[in-house]
Order: C-alpha cells, then sequence, then structure tokens
C-alpha cells in the first residue's frame, strides 16, 4: 500500500508541473505531453515482455539450475559469464534489475548479481559511438577492463552483503 502512495504522489507532482507548463505554455505543455506519452508507451511495451520473461524462467528454469550455474557451485565459470554476457546485451534498467532479482530468488549468488550489473553498463553496440566521440583507445581500455573489474565488484559485494554481524539475525 506504501508503494502506491509513492507512486500516486509522484504522478500527481508529475501531473501538477505538467499543468502549470500547460497553463504557462499551451505549445510547450503539447510537447511535454506527446512526450510522456511516447515514453509511456515504449516503456510498458519493454515491462510487459521483461514480465512475460521472467514469468517463463520462474516456471521453466528449476532452482537447482540457477544454483548450479550462478550459484556458490558456479564457482568462477557462474562469475565470468555474469561479467561478460551483459557486456553483449542491450536492454534497460527495467529489464536487467527484474531479471536479476528473479536469478536471485532462484538461487545465484550475490556476486553474480553485482558482476551483471556492472559488466551490462559495458553495451558492446555503443562501441562505434565510443570511438567516435572518446576514442579507439579509451573504447578498447575500457571495454577490456569491464569483465575483470564486474568480476572484482561483484565479489566485493558478496563479501559485503553476506558478512553477518554480531547479533545479526535471519538472511542479509
Amino acid at each position: 500500500m506504501r508503494l502506491w502512495r509513492h507512486v500516486a504522489i509522484w504522478l500527481g507532482l508529475g501531473g501538477l508541473v505538467w499543468g502549470l507548463v500547460a497553463v504557462l505554455s499551451p505549445d510547450r505543455g503539447a510537447i511535454v505531453g506527446e512526450a510522456v506519452g511516447r515514453t509511456f508507451g515504449q516503456t510498458i511495451e519493454i515491462i510487459a515482455a521483461v514480465f512475460i520473461l521472467i514469468g517463463l524462467l520462474q516456471v521453466w528454469v528449476p532452482p537447482k539450475a540457477v544454483a548450479r550455474l550462478f550459484g556458490k557451485e558456479g564457482g568462477w565459470k557462474g562469475l565470468a559469464l555474469a561479467a561478460t554476457i551483459p557486456v553483449m546485451i542491450g536492454g534497460s534498467l527495467f529489464t536487467i534489475l527484474p531479471l536479476m532479482q528473479a536469478l536471485r530468488e532462484k538461487g545465484a549468488r550475490i556476486a553474480v548479481i553485482g558482476a551483471f550489473i556492472t559488466a551490462w553498463g559495458g553495451k558492446l553496440p555503443l562501441l562505434p559511438l565510443e570511438m567516435h566521440f572518446l576514442g579507439w583507445r579509451f573504447a578498447a581500455l575500457r571495454l577490456a577492463l569491464i569483465v575483470p573489474t564486474a568480476a572484482l565488484l561483484g565479489l566485493a559485494l558478496e563479501a559485503i552483503v553476506d558478512r553477518k554481524e554480531p547479533g545479526d539475525v535471519g538472511a542479509s
């Protein structure tokens, strides 16, 4: 219930600002309305597809399979996959974060989740643009550092998140 209150507050504030813009400048208000509608339409398509895929993942992929590859049993192989695969795929936070939650619930370790999210920022499809604007040396070095950095950050996250302090009760 608390979540819906926050959603309502933010939607209300957004509507208030949009209404103010529309009153002060009707042309700009129309532009804002078109942009909001277009963005909402694109976002809804992505979110619907992601939730369908996550539902299929939850039904078709047994927790043992996720744990075997991305859990403690997966070791360095799972961590290496999590630090490499995301560089090659696109997507937005709307797709990656719910997927990571589903994998975590199926038994993926924190190091894998951290490495995946870190490496996801690499985005190989953007390499030509990066080379154009920042130069090939920068792009090549950044690309070469993504995988080991993602793996190390994932391990660091796991060490911190999984650490139990005296008096802690339950899972982290």
